[in-house]
């Protein structure tokens, strides 16, 4: 994309009118990557103005559906433009493990870059059926529903900056159905604004969440605007330090729904690369696996009555398997489960993960494990979660995880605000 334009801009935003819609608890939604059919119903019966009916429509044709109930909202004055450009200060407060955190960032209009330039990276592996519904949703509304979770590095002139709006009324506040706080305030002063942009016109952007509308937009924008000189050259985006006390990653459970009967009979082999350890409760289990931080995956198994821990004994083997595979993926829990333990111990290969319908992913472990007890899954695998460090060491050797590596929590929620591309 072209380096026409500031790189961080901000935007009128199009924000809900509550004397039509009521409470915005009752219109915004998580991201559309986690809405199952259940929620998108529940979603649906919540509001007759919830953001899931673009966002995620259920009809025969749903981009054709999502453009006609954006329009008809745009006339009726459901939704509405901002006054003014702005930057939108968005805080989410909640607790992880017992612990408040709070995690704060601005959402900005963000010119495209090709990742080739080295000044925004992805850190995940994308698939080519969620770039396409996303890019038929995006031609369709010319809007960005949902925003790009990003992380800059530096930028310490902001906190002030921080601290400052934190202290003004919030232009929305609201609890969401996890129990977290969404706050969302806007930067309007042109000073303030130019203080945003300059901060964070050098840094380096790295993709937490959001992989497939990042390629989306600049798919779309390569299509519709090729000199990035306009609307659709940008791209709105959450930027959050990635050295901010509320960032928090968890791990990403595997729940496999089928295994072969003679992988499961000759998983005593595991063994020969494993030193595995028996547990009769999942709480010690538990305790094995955070105790171990890395190299250790804990398993269950059906018509098992005891869970399993392996560890790694020779962490050189990775390197003698995966020799072209960069340092910084091979020495991700990942890469271990996924080629020796599905791979070389229960022949699940990478093809068959890629087509779907087998391997399900979860950040709850108790529910990864009922599933196995329950006898509803073959196995259930268990890990500890990347460190933001892992992440920026494979973005900065220009590598990518295997998808699902990383769960960026809270999700942002969709509806607060949204980007016109026609602007």
């Amino acid at each position: 994309m072209s380096n026409l334009g500031e790189r961080i801009t901000p935007f009128r935003g199009l924000l809900y009118n509550r004397d039509i819609v009521g409470e915005i608890a009752k219109v915004v939604a998580p991201p559309y990557d986690i809405i199952d059919q259940a929620r998108q119903q529940e979603l649906y019966d919540r509001s007759p103005y919830n953001i899931v009916r673009i966002e995620l429509n259920r009809d025969q044709d749903r981009y054709a559906s999502a453009e006609a109930t954006l329009t008809q909202w745009l006339a009726d004055g459901v939704l509405r433009r901002a006054d003014r450009p702005a930057i939108y200060h968005y805080s989410q407060s909640f607790e992880v493990g017992g612990a408040a955190r709070l995690r704060t960032g601005f959402v900005v209009r963000y010119r495209l870059e090709e990742f080739a330039r080295g000044k925004i990276l992805p850190h995940e592996k994308t698939f080519p059926a969620a770039k396409e519904d996303r890019l038929k949703l995006l031609s369709s509304t010319r809007t960005n529903i949902s925003s790009i979770f990003g992380l800059y590095s530096g930028a310490p002139e902001l906190e002030g900056l921080r601290d400052t709006i934190a202290a003004r009324p919030a232009t929305i506040d609201l609890i969401d159905d996890l129990g977290i706080r969404n706050q969302l305030r806007a930067f309007e002063s042109p000073e303030e604004i130019a203080t945003i942009q300059k901060a964070l016109a050098p840094s380096r952007i790295l993709i937490a969440d959001g992989h497939h509308r990042y390629e989306t937009a600049l798919n779309y924008a390569r299509q519709t605007q090729p000199s990035g000189n306009g609307g659709a050259g940008y791209v709105m985006m959450a930027l959050v330090g990635s050295d901010d006390p509320g960032l928090v990653i968890l791990p990403t459970h595997r729940i496999v729904r089928r295994l072969r009967p003679e992988a499961i009979a000759s998983f005593k082999s595991a063994a020969d690369t494993f030193a595995v350890e028996e547990v009769s409760d999942r709480a010690k289990l538990g305790e094995l696996l955070r105790g171990a931080r890395h190299g250790t995956i804990a398993v269950a198994l059906r018509e098992h009555d005891k869970f399993f821990s392996l560890r790694l004994r020779d962490h050189d083997i990775l390197a003698r398997l995966l020799p072209d595979v960069p340092g910084e993926v091979r020495n991700l829990d990942v890469t271990l489960l996924h080629t020796l333990v599905f791979d070389r111990i229960f022949s699940l290969k990478a093809a068959e993960i890629r087509k779907g319908g087998n391997v399900e992913y979860t950040i709850d472990a108790d529910a990864a494990l009922d599933t196995v007890r329950e006898g509803r899954a073959d196995g259930a695998f268990l890990m500890n979660p990347p460190t933001i460090r892992d992440v920026e060491r494979v973005s900065d050797a220009g590598a990518t995880m295997p998808q699902k590596s990383t769960y960026f929590y809270p999700k942002l929620l969709t509806g607060l605000v949204m980007n016109p591309l026609d602007d």
